[in-house]
């Protein structure tokens, strides 16, 4: 037995080597040196030295000693090579990179994930110094250009957590999954570690704990519960790179259809190296790309296979339709993969030219991406929905999680969804062609000028029933700039000076919008940041309006009401909000109602944003270009100021004609409707008189709202299911709002908050999932609590300490 133990980590120890070897390989010689330093500076911690915190920052690497090429490498970035010198008691037991180092998915732009672990004994605080060092370290290998993030990693993070109240894990951020996934991420550091100093991991099968060896845990049998928390982590990483996490989310399919037998990579990649092969074919990456490509050929899923095997491409990184491409240990194996696939020369070059794709490739591409995940998460979620919810899975975090996911993936047709560039360095267009298609009753955009030859072998690269809609996605994703001519087909082709116009504005609106999402945010109620409104821009009655516009300033006409006709001079409304949930939505009012209309949609996000709100107004007039812009912006600013001025005992009203009719603007907590003050002359001489008065807030009667706490119709919220939960002494008190603000409330004895947000969350993220096309809808939980006397609706699971990091 102690044989066989010694020739497994000589055999580790093999592997680790090559591995190395075939990073090394790939990285420019800066690079190099900057890898070979990263255990250095763990190892020595001196004044002058990157990362150096202070003299209280724990050191030292288990057994470690530095070569010759590291000395080289300090020389090369200008650092005083270390004195030899003995750790007694070092601090990590090892320093690792994990995910696609050394393996075909390394390509020049892959960023360095490495795992620090760190002795058992560490402090808090000591932990925490190691964390701020390694963040110092980090911002130094910036400036080279290269990426690289650190994770602190405690010995028994895996073999404790599931089963222990102790807690190890990371709080979930961009780049860390916290609880979302747990044995699966420990099977992926083991297909693919390499050791860049300290213990070697104990990986292979049976493998025991050893003073000499790092054991992290056994993953010979993961949970099936585990499946739904990392497929969520994988949708969300697939947000910034979807095409590198389709093949991780099709992985997790792989494996559950195997369950409880799954054949893992890392097993495959051990069992390989035990028969000797150290050959390009046992790489983790390519036995990953093997598995997938396994499963889905038994499933005769040919269509996904194509994806698939373009995305294993592209992550490569290698252009083999170059020849002056370098030719690594990848190369002729790529190549003979190519080969078998029977690609055509065109298609390759596509892919090797993937930074210069336009919109349109991109905008196919990801619907394709999209598209299998969602597939791939669909059945994933079948296969664990007889399980319960991981154990390990904090529910806080499945709610951030999914919240991110909704606000990508919702069904919602109003939402404008951002382009993913992928590699694209810019996707501008010179020109872009509007053409409204009668047959579909939606607009299309082309990437071309409205001369109809263009328009043969092309493909619309974005349709929507919205005008606006279409215009706001090309200028927030870039496809439209300063330059860009637009154009539209209508009874006639011509340059519309007026898209144009509207283009340029917007253009520099999305330059200045603050896209940054808190944790907080995703854990409250949304509110408007930005709005913009784009008037006419769909009918413009102007054109055909005969008055003068100096009249109408030095009259103070009002144009919503103008002339001898008392004519609406404003027919069409578009608004284009981005919310703190950083989505952007478009919704349009037209006709004698839509001014009203509107105002009555965006009042309650407007009181929820307490006056924080950037407001554009854009003109799509021929006529009164000036004139519209300075009444509406005036108007929504006057809406600002009373929503926020009303409470819950008061209603404020403010007049406003409208195509002859005055009408009252009643503003109260729960928003604004408005009504015909015809009828009503009392009101009406008093409104004629003071332009704003404050009513009494009449009986409610049954209206739900006047028997909950008023801090729930702060946060009420179209579009969100929240529950608000209060512990008395003997029972628990529950007021649901569902999407429409519908209101339920009910006392449920026998039961803690824990086990309620619990139930009611995998109820939501499993049955009712079957039945809704929101597919990642789950509920935000609030608890009601005292503070300082005031009833409060405090966010579940989030300490105070995250409530500004960004997510």
């Amino acid at each position: 037995m102690v044989n066989d133990q010694s020739h497994f980590v000589e055999t580790a120890q093999r592997l680790n080597r090559i591995r190395l070897a075939r990073a090394l390989a790939i990285l420019s010689p800066l690079k190099r040196d900057l890898l070979r330093l990263i255990p250095l500076l763990f190892h020595f911690h001196r004044v002058g030295y990157p990362g150096y915190n202070g003299p209280l920052t724990p050191s030292g690497i288990f057994n470690y000693q530095a070569s010759e090429s590291e000395y080289s490498a300090c020389s090369t970035l200008g650092l005083v090579p270390p004195n030899l010198h003995l750790v007694n008691h070092p601090a990590i037991e090892g320093i690792y990179s994990m995910g696609s180092m050394a393996s075909f998915g390394q390509n020049p732009k892959s960023d360095v994930d490495l795992w620090l672990v760190h002795d058992r004994l560490l402090s808090p605080n000591e932990c925490r110094l190691l964390e701020e060092k390694s963040a110092l370290i980090s911002q130094w290998f910036e400036q080279y250009g290269l990426e690289v993030n650190i994770y602190l990693v405690h010995p028994e993070q895996f073999i404790k957590s599931s089963d222990s109240d102790e807690e190890f894990q990371t709080s979930i951020g961009l780049e860390h999954s916290g609880s979302a996934q747990h044995w699966l991420l420990l099977e992926e550091f083991y297909r693919s570690q390499i050791c860049l100093a300290g213990k070697t991991v104990a990986w292979w099968p049976d493998a025991k704990r050893s003073e000499e060896l790092l054991f992290l845990g056994d993953v010979s049998q993961i949970p099936a519960s585990e499946y739904f928390g990392a497929s969520l982590w994988q949708l969300y990483k697939g947000l910034n790179k979807p095409h590198k996490a389709l093949l991780k989310v099709l992985l997790l399919e792989a494996y559950a259809s195997q369950y409880p037998n799954t054949c893992l990579v890392s097993g495959k990649v051990w069992q390989r190296t035990m028969e000797g092969d150290f050959s390009a074919e046992n790489d983790a990456y390519f036995l990953l790309y093997e598995s997938i490509e396994s499963y889905l050929l038994a499933q005769d899923d040919l269509r996904r296979l194509d994806i698939v095997r373009r995305c294993f491409y592209l992550k490569c990184g290698l252009r083999l339709s170059e020849k002056n491409q370098a030719k690594d240990w990848r190369y002729h194996k790529l190549s003979m993969l190519v080969e078998n696939w029977k690609w055509s020369n065109s298609l390759l070059q596509t892919l090797d030219h993937c930074e210069d794709w336009h919109c349109g490739q991109l905008q196919w591409f990801n619907e394709q991406l999209n598209e299998l995940m969602l597939g791939s998460y669909q059945t994933l979620l079948q296969f664990a929905s007889t399980q319960k919810l991981s154990k390990s899975l904090k529910l806080s975090e499945l709610g951030l999680l999914t919240r991110k996911l909704h606000t990508y993936f919702s069904s919602d047709i109003q939402q404008i969804i951002s382009l993913n560039r992928l590699w694209s360095d810019s996707v501008c267009e010179a020109d872009l062609t509007i053409i409204y298609s009668k047959n579909s009753q939606e607009y299309c955009l082309y990437r071309c000028k409205p001369a109809p030859r263009n328009f043969i072998g092309q493909r619309a690269v974005y349709r929507s029933k919205s005008k606006a809609k279409l215009m706001a996605w090309a200028c927030l994703n870039g496809v439209a700039n300063d330059a860009t001519a637009w154009y539209e087909f209508s009874e006639g082709k011509r340059k519309s000076s007026s898209l144009s116009k509207a283009s340029k504005r917007l253009v520099t609106f999305f330059e200045h919008a603050d896209l940054r999402v808190s944790k907080m945010d995703f854990c409250q109620p949304w509110r408007y940041k930005k709005l913009v409104f784009l008037l006419n821009f769909n009918h413009d009655p102007t054109g055909l309006w005969q008055g003068q516009e100096i009249m109408v300033d030095y009259m103070n006409a009002n144009i919503f009401s103008l002339g001898r006709e008392q004519k609406n001079m404003l027919e069409s409304i578009d608004i284009i909000c981005l919310n703190s949930w950083g989505e952007w939505h478009c919704h349009h009012y037209e006709g004698e109602f839509g001014l009203l209309d509107a105002l009555c949609f965006i009042t309650a996000g407007i009181r929820r944003g307490a006056g924080d709100i950037a407001i554009e107004v854009i003109s799509c007039s021929t006529k009164l270009k000036s004139q519209f812009e300075r009444t509406v912006g005036n108007l929504m600013q006057r809406a600002i100021r009373l929503s926020l001025q009303v409470s819950s005992s008061a209603t404020l009203v403010y007049p406003l004609k409208v195509s002859g009719i005055e009408y009252g603007l009643f503003f109260n907590s729960k928003g604004m409707v408005y009504q015909n003050l015809n009828d009503t002359k009392g009101l009406f001489q008093q409104l004629t008189k003071k332009k704003l008065l404050e009513l009494p807030r009449p009986d409610l009667g049954n209206e739900p709202f006047s028997k909950v706490p008023e801090v729930i119709q702060d946060f009420a919220a179209r579009g969100a299911i929240q529950y608000f939960l209060r512990q008395n002494e003997q029972e628990l008190d529950v007021f649901i709002l569902n999407e429409s603000n519908e209101l339920d409330h009910y006392q449920q004895s026998g039961i803690d908050i824990d086990e309620l947000v619990s139930k009611v969350s995998h109820h939501h993220a499993f049955e009712e999932f079957k039945a809704s096309q929101q597919r990642f809808n789950l509920p935000q939980f609030f608890r009601l609590i005292r503070v300082d006397g005031r009833l409060r609706a405090l966010p579940f699971g989030i300490s105070v300490d995250e409530v500004d990091f960004e997510f």
